[in-house]
């Protein structure tokens, strides 16, 4: 972070720093000689305003901690909830719990605002109700009438100024990262790369075109007759800080108990859920990646509606299989498919772990599902162990490989809550198997090689004139191979400055030779002239020595800021 940013963020920095110290994480800051925040968090423990935290737990400190922060931190925790392959699992549990409710912004900003970018409201709408249905940490969410047709609809709207909040809090963020990955060298995941996968996810929450683009990708892929729903966006009323959306009535299903469902309603809901989410992710590849019981409602006529769609993930075919493959491995106890299967889903190589250790760990979980039916393979906890091996072999997960989990694990979750007895393993078995046949089937088989077969087609063209040339190289002694070694101009470098600084300190230590000669050459005479060129050369020398000094420790700086 530049001088400049830091003096425009001290306010911030000083309240970032306070609100860490006062729920007990003020070991980060010791080595920062941060004295003063320090004291005053002791004060806040020893005084005793906050009891609850004294006898809370590491991560439900974290929590509040986070939740105090605001928005910014609040949407980061619940975004690292999301990342059980970075963190262990009591701190995703605890995340998981972060409360992103908060007070109303007053109607006359949210009405400035709307005015802003829709400008006149009594030419758009009939009504809009000033009280919100709904409001989180970066927007809410109110009723409104369309002038023009009269149907209701929902407007979700940005806080005002919420954009600036998190871009100067982005910006901290961004510089405290940058700092850990420069002092901590054993940490399980890459602080820079986190942030960075943050500051992209929280661009798409600030811009609600993209959640608007989102719903009607997942409207457009509905099937015929499927019983499953998303809004409808009125594009007419959206703008990157409000969206326009269909009203939907029904049953929020974290009210599900107090609506009385019969058993066949809540059987019928669990399976168009666990339909929607597996079709999205095994045939499709674009799904729903927060289908909370937050977010789901059950409609008047028994459709299951999916809303707040900014958060959606999307993965290629090959990862499907893969993710069919490592299914199918734990359940049919195959290492070798699982072994594979692990190795491509989190994108590793396997010179980037220890084969043996992964594999005996792989084993080890393997044991739990011998003998055991495809019914009775826990989804959840298959899943959970991917990400602990990925953790414990210190192997980063990529973001979309993780929403996959989240969506498949969050849907089983919701299921097991409302229809104890449904199996999702079994209710995929047939999605899973059908996948891994099919690469192998007539059809995947031609369309592999129409797929390929233009790059076939152009190797074989080249090859000739490919393979003539190499030989022409050979038979002339021409030939030459060129290596790439990582590290090579690095070690260039620091024999070139070596070499450099040697014969320079070689160069300072003949000055100071013959300038000592010259000295005693001209002892006995008052104004000699060689005595006066020795105590010449004596000091140019002193003076090429303090230059050399200076250039190695710019060189050691520039070194630290790389």
């Amino acid at each position: 972070m530049s001088v400049l940013q830091l003096v425009r963020h001290a306010k911030r920095y000083r309240e970032m720093l306070s609100i860490l110290v006062k729920f007990g994480f003020r070991e980060f800051f010791e080595d920062a000689k941060l004295d003063l925040l320090l004291e005053k968090g002791h004060r806040l423990f020893s005084r005793g305003e906050q009891p609850e935290v004294e006898t809370a737990s590491r991560p439900a400190r974290l929590r509040m901690a986070l939740e105090e922060l605001g928005p910014t931190f609040i949407k980061l925790g619940q975004i690292l909830s999301t990342r059980p392959d970075i963190l262990p699992p009591e701190y995703i549990e605890e995340l998981q719990k972060l409360q992103a409710d908060v007070p109303a912004v007053p109607w006359p900003e949210i009405k400035a605002q709307l005015e802003e970018d829709l400008e006149d409201l009594h030419e758009i709408f009939e009504s809009i109700d000033e009280k919100p249905m709904a409001a989180a940490s970066m927007a809410q969410a109110h009723r409104a009438v369309l002038r023009d047709g009269g149907q209701p609809v929902v407007l979700k709207v940005l806080r005002p100024g919420i954009d600036r909040l998190i871009q100067a809090d982005v910006e901290i963020l961004e510089a405290a990262a940058e700092w850990v990955a420069r002092h901590t060298d054993d940490l399980p995941f890459d602080p820079v790369g986190v942030v960075t996968e943050f500051s992209e996810a929280i661009e798409h929450e600030l811009n609600l075109v993209h959640e608007g683009r989102n719903t009607d990708l997942f409207r457009s892929n509905l099937e015929e007759g499927e019983q499953a729903w998303f809004p409808k966006v009125y594009w007419e009323i959206t703008r990157r800080r409000v969206l326009g959306l269909e009203e939907i009535k029904g049953v929020q299903l974290t009210d599900w108990k107090s609506a009385n469902l019969t058993k066949e309603q809540r059987e019928s809901l669990v399976r168009n859920g666990a339909y929607t989410i597996l079709r999205q992710v095994l045939e499709i590849g674009f799904f729903h990646a927060d289908p909370h019981p937050g977010n789901l409602f059950l409609m008047e006529d028994g459709r299951l509606c999916f809303i707040d769609c900014g958060m959606a993930g999307r993965v290629d075919h090959e990862t499907v299989v893969d993710l069919a493959n490592l299914i199918h491995g734990i359940a049919s106890s195959d290492i070798d498919r699982f072994y594979d299967s692990f190795l491509a889903l989190g994108q590793v190589s396997e010179d980037q772990v220890d084969r043996r250790a992964l594999r005996r760990d792989l084993h080890d979980f393997l044991d739990q599902f011998t003998g055991v039916s495809f019914e009775q393979v826990d989804m959840s906890a298959m899943l959970r162990a991917f990400t602990d091996g990925l953790r414990k072999h210190r192997l980063h997960c990529p973001s979309d490989i993780v929403l996959m989990i989240k969506a498949l694990t969050t849907i089983e979750g919701v299921a097991e809550d409302i229809d104890p007895d449904f199996d999702l393993m079994g209710f995929a078995r047939p999605h899973v198997e059908k996948l891994i046949k099919d690469q192998y089937s007539i059809r995947a088989l031609k369309a592999r090689f129409k797929r390929n077969a233009g790059k076939w087609f152009t190797l074989a063209e080249r090859l000739p004139s490919r393979l003539t040339s190499i030989l022409d190289r050979l038979g002339g002694n021409k030939f030459s191979i060129g290596l790439d070694v990582k590290g090579l101009e690095t070690l260039e470098r620091t024999v070139h400055h070596s070499s450099r600084q040697l014969s320079y300190s070689v160069l300072v230590a003949a000055m100071i030779m013959a300038s000592s000669i010259l000295v005693l050459a001209g002892r006995g005479e008052k104004t000699s002239l060689l005595g006066i060129f020795g105590f010449v050369g004596f000091l140019v020398s002193f003076l090429f020595a303090f230059l050399i000094l200076l250039e190695n420790l710019w060189s050691k700086v520039r070194r630290k800021k790389k």
